[in-house]
């Protein structure tokens, strides 16, 4: 039985790029969240007397709660039937969670402060209940985060899909550039000890306010259509059910997408230290080891809020070649975007479609440009081990954004075609990894295919709202194609845990202690020669990027 609905989906806006514009805000206000918090909340619990091994395992809550949290809340809010819509009611009440979450991480010590006198207690209690506010945040973002795609995917139609991804896309880097520029302003010189007497608490709060500004933006301009009875698949898959399936269609996946995970998998152990700690090894390479830098901490009065913006601001120089990068590269660069596009526009107008046209002979392929990409990357990761300025740290952080632009273009470029091929006859074949025919692992291919496609439509929605590529989320020719893109998730998400844990056996051998360059007070001197842990980390994942860059030719011949 087919589902039924009630009203139709509807922007307002008195032109397609406001229009446009009101419904992916929602998506800067959240980057701007992620922003702050991948830049701040590092330096943060360090300050609070956490040692690096310990935070190394805190932020196991990313992986693990994009993993739980973005499925679960897709098939729930696929599932609603509020008057409101499916995905506004938890935008809301997530984002209400977030900003509440961002309140008590900000004043953790005085909410712990009613009741416990100061003392070693108050302290661990002070750590505890900041862990315990970012894996709120993490939670709450996650379920923001996926609803905010998935709207685009329900409010616009199909033609309309890659039109509204690049706007996602835009809205994105404008809130990430916004979150990290935060970081670098004075915020106690601008409004006093109004919204904080610290610069962190001041950003918690506009963090918050941001969120739910931006939030509420799309919500008021958006209608979406109600739904009045589901289908009877809908019915029957749970979540349960959805990670079942997706378990076993892993074991199943054409080598396309196979091999798409697993450079997947190495990419982002390399790429995990870097966004987790980036800001942490500027600023220590700013209270460590360059003298001329460090002589204005001497006198602060809010040494942490100085630190953290020295790394803000090599994030915001990351942000802003990212966002060049992905701009241009897509103009210099054989990939299945530039071909459509000149399919579209056979007669070059402006100055990029011109030079675009007169490279063409020599454009690289996507494949061959994303291992450049992974091997600079690694190259700046083992080059941050002799780094003892903050220039040349803060010039490390900044050029990796060429190669986080390709990580965030290039897999699901690529994917695009390989689902695209599956829609043929003869790509719904089942081979094994070596590229054998098996008849007997047909018929069982055949049967997952048969019970993916019952809830194939469903999950798609939910799995596209966990990319921005716009091919992927166009192209509804492969009923599997969601499943896919929800496994690619997976493996985005699992290879985090091992980041994670490498990063707790390297700061437990190198540095167990506490990091005095962050602690309040400032009694203790921070160390001034020796191997940084987290340029360490670092390094290993610049050789797990070589890897990836290794399993990524297997798409050069393609």
């Amino acid at each position: 039985m087919a589902a039924t609905w009630a009203g139709t989906p509807k922007i307002r806006g008195p032109s397609d790029p406001v229009r446009m514009v009101l419904l992916t805000v929602c998506l800067s206000g959240v980057q701007l969240v992620w922003g702050i918090e991948m830049a701040y909340c590092s330096p943060y619990l360090l300050s609070l007397g956490l040692t690096k091994s310990l935070m190394s395992l805190v932020w196991n809550i990313g992986p693990l709660s994009g993993l739980i949290t973005q499925p679960v809340v897709g098939v729930i809010a696929d599932r609603s039937r509020s008057r409101f819509g499916r995905r506004r009611p938890v935008m809301m009440v997530g984002a209400a969670a977030v900003a509440a979450s961002l309140i008590s991480l900000g004043w953790t010590k005085e909410i712990v402060g009613l009741f416990f006198s100061p003392g070693e207690t108050a302290n661990t209690c002070t750590i505890l209940l900041a862990v315990l506010s970012i894996y709120l945040v993490d939670f709450a973002i996650n379920a923001v985060q996926a609803c905010c795609r998935a709207l685009i995917v329900d409010t616009l139609p199909v033609p309309q899909q890659q039109h509204g991804s690049a706007w996602a896309s835009r809205m994105i880097a404008v809130g990430n550039i916004a979150g990290y520029f935060a970081g670098t302003i004075d915020l106690m010189s601008i409004f006093g000890a109004t919204l904080g007497d610290t610069q962190f608490k001041q950003l918690m709060v506009l963090a918050s306010i941001s969120l739910i500004f931006c939030i509420l933006i799309t919500c008021l301009s958006v209608e979406e259509r109600v739904l009045l009875t589901r289908r009877k698949s809908d019915e029957s898959s749970s979540a349960l059910h959805v990670f079942a399936l997706i378990w076993k269609t892993i074991w199943h996946l054409p080598t396309g997408i196979w091999d798409m995970c697993v450079v997947l998998f190495w990419a982002w152990i390399g790429w995990f230290p870097f966004m987790v700690y980036s800001t942490t090894f500027v600023a220590e390479v700013l209270k460590r080891y360059d003298t001329v830098a460090r002589v204005n901490l001497e006198t602060s009065d809010d040494a942490l809020g100085d630190i953290a913006r020295v790394g803000s601001m090599a994030l915001v120089l990351f942000s802003c070649v990212s966002l060049a990068a992905s701009v241009l590269l897509p103009w210099v660069v054989d990939s299945p975007e530039s071909r459509e596009h000149a399919k579209k526009h056979p007669v070059p107008v402006s100055t990029l479609e011109r030079l675009s046209e007169k490279i063409a002979p020599y454009k690289p392929n996507l494949a061959s440009t994303w291992i450049f990409g992974h091997i600079t990357y690694a190259f700046l990761m083992l080059t941050t081990i002799f780094i003892g300025k903050v220039g040349s740290a803060t010039f490390c952080v900044a050029f990796s954004g060429v190669s986080w632009a390709l990580m965030t273009w290039a897999p699901f470029s690529i994917v695009g075609e390989e689902i695209n091929k599956l829609s043929e006859p003869s790509g719904r074949v089942h081979r094994s990894r070596s590229g054998v025919y098996d008849p007997v692992a047909q018929d069982e291919f055949d049967h997952d295919v048969q019970e993916m496609e019952m809830i194939g439509a469903s999950i798609s929605t939910s799995a596209a709202a966990m990319v921005t590529d716009p091919e992927a989320q166009s192209h509804e020719s492969s009923d599997l194609a969601g499943v896919y893109l929800g496994i690619m998730n997976v493996f985005a998400c699992l290879p985090q845990f091992v980041g994670s844990f490498l990063s707790f056996v390297v700061f437990s051998i190198l540095e167990p202690g506490k990091s005095p360059e962050f602690s309040v007070g400032g009694n203790e001197e921070a160390p001034t020669h020796g191997v940084n842990a987290i340029a360490v980390c670092m390094g290993i994942g610049g050789i797990a990027t070589l890897v990836a860059a290794h399993f990524t030719t297997r798409f050069r011949g393609r």
